[in-house]
């Protein structure tokens, strides 16, 4: 999304009015979509790769931005009917899984679509044109929102709910990989954009990213700065601060894969249509234990420039890190993964968001209770991870250090500790004087707040 204008501000009061605002720095650590209170379908089984994009994620500010940006419009008063609109910028964007699915019936079987909710923001990193009608930095340059989907195969339910499913004569197909995962973009220039691709692409070390094609306008340009450079210049910051890739997966969807399409309205079809669009989005986890997010993506748009139809290339490209996520802990498990790691000096904050379980059916009327545990039940035994705290209360671990009560929270992670951070329920794990886990219902919806 561009949003510029040649205009003076005094000659539009309006204008005037909106530059003394835009440069207000936006917040990108709240969250712009909101998770379910219900528990969501997460899991690889369900999502696939897109499992690591859950949360909301943003990238550095000012002077440190990430992200760059190459954009070019038609104009017609410049000598080749065309200007460029290039510039670092940072973003917020974030991902909310749904609790459900999308089920496509074909009859027999079901393609079931698992869903993840997205919306994005994109600010201009610094005052790229000073002299102006209005001040740059910080102003809102490009938002969407859509979702993500990841696709498998499996038997159609019988009649509306099920619980049977449909009796099949011959195996049911297996989803086909090039096709699993699935973006949907909504863009208020009126755009729709549906691009597929797969599958999953793993390696260890840097990922080698697409580069800018320089036979294609504007590229052909040597001063355009290619935008694949700033990924590469964030794994080479990191190597300096003693940090690397120890491992990558990706994925790349398209509009000109099977069953991609684009969608312009009427305006833009005529001026400034998008032609297709494909992308790359790599999770990488770097050796000290914490997982970024970086993309590269490329739209090929169409302009009329003196009167003949003239294809462009614009790319944009950032690194991610993470500042909130969502993580399901089931009280038939003992201590899970969140994928959160916290830094040496840094501290992380755990709240419960919604779900209820049991360590003990037997207890509180066979009622299911939050994260703060069964009322009234206080463990002292050394069986369990903490004590003194009620039975079936949200713990958690930094790495090896003691365990801690969380409860419903928010807690903030202990001073001093790093490691991967763990969470379980409080309960007798390893069956000493009873059932253990085995006799446990339910599941907490958890937040963590990454620093």
């Amino acid at each position: 999304m561009e949003n510029s204008t040649d205009l003076q501000q005094q000659k539009c009061p309006y204008l005037a009015k909106q530059a003394a605002t835009v440069a207000v720095i936006p917040d990108i650590s709240t969250p712009l979509v909101a998770t379910t209170n219900q528990p969501p379908v997460i899991g690889n089984a369900n999502l696939g790769l897109l499992n690591n994009f859950i949360g909301t994620w943003n990238s550095p500010t000012g002077a440190d931005a990430t992200g760059y940006n190459v954009m070019p419009l038609p104009q017609a008063d410049t000598p080749n009917g065309y200007i460029t609109k290039n510039f670092p910028y940072f973003e917020e964007i974030s991902f909310a899984a749904i609790a459900g699915g999308a089920p496509n019936r074909e009859g027999q079987y079901t393609q079931a679509s698992s869903v993840l909710f997205y919306e994005q923001r994109v600010y201009i990193a610094d005052n790229a044109d000073p002299n102006g009608a209005q001040p740059i930095q910080n102003t809102l340059i490009h938002a969407e929102n859509g979702t993500w989907l990841y696709h498998v195969i499996q038997n159609q339910v019988e009649g509306p709910y099920g619980p049977g499913t449909v009796p099949v004569t011959n195996p049911i197909p297996v989803q086909n990989a090039a096709t699993q995962y699935n973006k949907q973009i909504s863009v208020p220039h009126g755009v729709s954009v549906l691009m597929t691709g797969g599958p999953v692409v793993t390696g260890t070390g840097n990922p080698v990213f697409p580069t800018a094609d320089r036979t294609k306008l504007p590229f052909t340009d040597p001063t355009i700065i290619d935008p694949s450079t700033y990924l590469t210049q964030q794994l080479d910051t990191l190597k300096a601060n003693g940090v690397t890739v120890t491992s990558y997966s990706s994925i790349t969807v398209s509009t000109t894969n099977e069953g991609g399409a684009v969608s312009n309205i009427n305006f833009e079809n005529s001026f400034g249509k998008v032609l297709s669009m494909n992308t790359t989005w790599y999770v990488e986890t770097l050796s000290n234990g914490k997982v970024q997010l970086q993309y590269i993506q490329n739209i090929v748009l169409q302009f009329l420039i003196n009167g003949l139809p003239t294809q462009f290339s614009h790319i944009d490209a950032n690194t991610l890190q993470l500042v909130e996520t969502f993580v399901p802990v089931n009280a038939t498990q003992p201590w899970q993964d969140t994928g959160v790691t916290v830094q040496p000096g840094n501290s992380s904050i755990i709240s419960y968001e919604s779900g209820l379980w049991t360590a003990d059916p037997q207890t509180n009327n066979g009622n299911l209770y939050d994260a703060n545990g069964c009322p009234g039940i206080i463990v002292t035994q050394s069986g369990y991870p903490v004590q003194n705290v009620n039975m079936g209360a949200l713990i958690g671990q930094v790495g090896t250090n003691p365990p801690f009560f969380i409860g419903n929270g928010p807690v903030v992670t202990p001073a001093g500790q790093s490691g991967a951070l763990q969470l379980c329920i409080n309960d007798d794990l390893n069956a000493q004087y009873g059932a253990g886990l085995a006799d446990n219902i339910g599941s907490l919806q958890v937040r963590i707040r990454v620093a």
